[in-house]
């Protein structure tokens, strides 16, 4: 009986031991998992995204950012826009304030890259963020003048056409939000930034046939009839064949509502 007794306790220590045993195996087998899980978030130092909202003004943009600090990330973003009518016409009417433009021919079409630094409020590029930037914007403009002239006693109007583009570099701040929707997928919002710089310009038209002196003449005076809001405008018609507009001054943009969605990895 002694035997049955000792060997049953024996048995029952065995068992004891073994699932004591076993739980520290168990617990090392899911921090090992969580290990895992914050490794591979860790490894997402990279995100590509596309700006959804700028489709709506036919723009087209991708942003890189790679993260470089616990807090701190940069951000490459390139953007393009094809030739299209003027945007906010009417806008851009009132400020410029002239009759010979026909707003409703210009075309426009631009392209622009865009570095900044992005400071988090959260690690893993993620929460609030301040990011100041540079940006090189080159945008392409054709521009109907009219003019009017008399020839024989009658009356004429014609077009002329100045195609050239203008360039600003300029820099700012932009607040913003972005957060992970997934392990892969993050939604970045731009809620407000301003940016600040200089912009010039050089449009140039021709004339086959030659303009006439009367042509030059009523040209010329429209031209230098041109208010150019915040830019200075100087235009010349150099000879006959040939006219230039020159514009210089303060450029200034607007970075607001704009929704990113992106890829991390």
């Amino acid at each position: 009986m002694k035997k049955i007794i000792i060997i049953i306790s024996f048995s029952c220590l065995i068992g004891c031991t073994f699932t004591a045993s076993s739980q520290p195996v168990h617990e090392i087998k899911h921090s090992d998992t969580t290990k895992l899980v914050l490794i591979t978030q860790a490894l997402q130092h990279n995100a590509i995204k596309i700006n959804f909202s700028a489709l709506a003004f036919q723009n087209y943009s991708v942003s890189y950012e790679r993260l470089i600090k616990n807090k701190v990330s940069m951000m490459v973003t390139y953007r393009y826009m094809p030739f299209t009518n003027l945007p906010f016409q009417q806008n851009i009417a009132n400020i410029v304030s002239n009759n010979n433009i026909n707003f409703n021919q210009v075309t426009l079409g631009n392209d622009a890259i865009t570095a900044e630094l992005r400071i988090y409020a959260h690690k893993n590029m993620s929460g609030f963020y301040m990011a100041p930037y540079g940006r090189y914007a080159n945008f392409n403009l054709s521009i109907p003048i009219q003019y009017t002239f008399t020839q024989n006693g009658n009356a004429f109007t014609k077009e002329a056409v100045f195609s050239g583009n203008i360039q600003s570099y300029s820099g700012g701040l932009l607040l913003g939000f972005q957060k992970h929707l997934s392990k892969l997928l993050l939604l970045d919002i731009w809620l407000i930034g301003a940016h600040f710089g200089n912009g010039v310009g050089s449009l140039n038209a021709s004339f086959s046939p030659p303009l006439s002196p009367q042509e030059e003449a009523s040209l010329q005076n429209n031209l230098n009839n041109i208010n150019g809001g915040p830019f200075t405008v100087k235009g010349t018609v150099t000879n006959n064949s040939t006219a230039n507009l020159n514009l210089t001054g303060p450029w200034l943009g607007i970075r607001a509502l704009g929704i990113n969605l992106g890829i991390a990895f």
